[in-house]
């Protein structure tokens, strides 16, 4: 590297046909991308202009280029990995772009180099790590050598489809699973079919006797808890752990499993590693009818499987190196938006993060969607967690913001903006209507603002989304205008508790916006709501928003306890 003394690596032998092909059955495969493109949408917010950013076990050089592919931020990137062949190839890819450099793990008696060996201690931002972790015998060795290459406040940011997670969904994969029934179904075609009588001999005996090799390319998946026990054990905190369900099409997953390196590994009982031509051109042949008969299984027998994919589950770990704030700085504002996964509250939330503050979205129901959402929010450059909570239950804010609290140690803004409706005539409105409405959108305000405090930072922002109909009611809302006045209410009394931390309290009472509540409205309905409206049209969300980040900027630092109308003059 530029800065110190360790010198770059260079391959000295021409590329090998084996991480070409593994290079080619994955750079395209959309499995590959989605869950590599995963790990790069975590760590873009975090990398800035100068950075030092090494891709450990940087394999054929994939998640490297997705990563240059995707940054719009000029920074130096390390390919570190302990196999020749594997970097060789990555160095054919990516050589040519000046902010590159490779690094190979230096192989001594019966250990590696680590990476602080290998570049060097304290020089690193962020360190990456894609599909790598689970191939690694002395993971305790391994992170305390991450741990001390990295910066003070570096963060190493890990994935990996082979973590066993307790509580997976019945029928998701991990990628053990599906190597160990191939060769499972493989070493009983041997046994049973003619073509392959040969290799009967002492078959049970090579079964045992390469053991070892198959373990040593696929190993046994190793629990969650045993990398977050690791991490923790090198120095490093914890700071997000999620998971996700990745489709994969059997034809890509055949590509991968046909990879001759690879087939050493899975069935290692004909040829070993270096098998005759007829032995190689026969181990693909019977992985290749094992890998089918697999997938018809699966499409018969597992229920998140069909005819062309089935489900993998991937797991992404975070873990900061933690080091004193310097002087006169904060991190980053941290906002927390209530109902964020679509309409108002995405809109909100996108915009927040347009003015650099890290976002949380909360949704109940919607995970798709607070996915999508979040997916968004990372690629303007912020952090954003998603949380699921009911916020009519107590309890389950508390959860929420011991949550927020372990992610981001604190909060600086507050929107208030999950609400329900149920509307109906008082004569014709059930018990279960007005409790649901009351219970969301006025203890919900309660429940979560009374443990957000726990961990707001003095200066804050709480912005409550109201509504004009909690100021001038409306025709068959009673439990809806109820729920909104009180959250007026709410807010004037807060405003006044918390005047003296200079935590601002105001009150947005939208009119009619184009949300999904609307879009139910008669075209009748509508064109009365228009003819009252001054500038004779709905709002938009993003309307709502440019008010709620302007109250979340420091520009509103002398308004608090308002009830600000955004309704187009429907209510003058």
């Amino acid at each position: 590297m530029a800065d110190n003394e360790f010198e770059s690596w260079k391959p000295d032998r021409p590329v090998s046909k084996g991480s070409t092909a593994y290079h080619n059955a994955v750079a395209n495969a959309k499995y590959y991308l989605e869950n590599v493109d995963e790990l790069v949408i975590m760590a873009l917010p975090d990398i800035k202009e100068g950075d030092v950013v090494a891709d450990f076990g940087a394999g054929t050089g994939v998640s490297a280029m997705r990563l240059l592919q995707q940054s719009k931020n000029n920074f130096k990137l390390i390919l570190v990995d302990n196999s020749p062949a594997w970097l060789g190839k990555a160095y054919e890819v990516l050589s040519g772009n000046k902010n590159v450099e490779f690094f190979l793990l230096e192989k001594t008696e019966e250990r590696y180099a680590t990476l602080a060996e290998t570049v060097g201690e304290e020089i690193i931002d962020i360190v990456l790590s894609s599909n790598t972790v689970h191939l690694i015998p002395n993971i305790g060795e391994c992170f305390n050598g991450v741990f001390d290459s990295l910066k003070p406040n570096g963060k190493f940011i890990f994935q990996s489809g082979n973590i066993f997670r307790k509580g997976r969904e019945e029928g998701t994969l991990m990628i053990d699973d599906t190597v160990k029934r191939v060769h499972d179904i493989a070493v009983e075609m041997v046994r049973t079919d003619k073509r392959y009588t040969k290799y009967k001999n002492d078959l049970d005996a090579h079964i045992q006797h390469e053991n070892s090799q198959r373990k040593f390319v696929f190993p046994e998946p190793k629990t969650l808890e045993y990398y977050t026990k690791a991490l923790e054990d090198a120095g490093f905190k914890v700071t997000d752990i999620h998971h996700k369900t990745i489709k994969i099409a059997y034809k890509d997953w055949l590509d991968f499993l046909r990879v001759k390196r690879l087939q050493a590994g899975i069935l290692p009982e004909i040829g070993g590693k270096e098998p005759t031509p007829e032995e190689e051109q026969d181990r693909d042949d019977i992985i290749t009818a094992a890998s089918k008969a697999l997938f018809k299984e699966l499409e018969g027998k597992n229920p998140l499987a069909d005819e062309k994919e089935f489900t993998t589950e991937w797991m992404y770990v975070t873990a900061l190196k933690e080091g004193k704030e310097p002087k006169g700085e904060r991190m980053k504002k941290v906002a927390l938006i209530t109902g964020a996964s679509k309409g108002i509250g995405k809109a909100i939330a996108m915009e927040l993060a347009r003015n650099k503050f890290d976002v949380i979205v909360h949704y109940n129901s919607n995970e798709k969607e607070a996915a999508r959402t979040a997916e968004e929010i990372k690629r303007l450059g912020v952090d954003c967690l998603t949380v699921k909570s009911d916020i009519s239950k107590y309890e389950d804010c508390e959860k929420m913001i011991q949550v927020i609290s372990k992610r981001f140690g604190s909060l600086d803004v507050l929107v208030n903006n999950a609400g329900a409706i149920a509307d109906k005539t008082l004569k014709n409105m059930t018990k279960e209507q007005w409790e649901l409405v009351i219970n969301v959108n006025l203890n919900g305000i309660f429940n979560v603002t009374k443990n957000a405090l726990e961990i707001f930072n003095d200066n804050g922002r709480i912005i409550n989304i109201s509504s004009v109909i909690g100021i001038g009611g409306n025709f068959g809302q009673t439990n809806y205008s109820a729920s909104k006045a009180g959250i007026i209410g709410f807010t004037k009394s807060l405003a006044k508790e918390l005047g003296k931390r200079k935590i601002t309290v105001n009150a947005v009472a939208p009119g009619f916006v184009e949300t999904n509540m609307t879009k139910n409205l008669s075209f009748f309905r509508k064109k009365i709501i228009l003819a009252l409206t001054a500038l004779k049209r709905f709002g938009t969300p993003e309307d709502i928003a440019n008010l709620v980040a302007f109250l979340a900027s420091e520009k509103s630092a002398f308004i608090t306890g308002g009830v600000i109308r955004i309704d187009g003059g429907f209510s003058i």
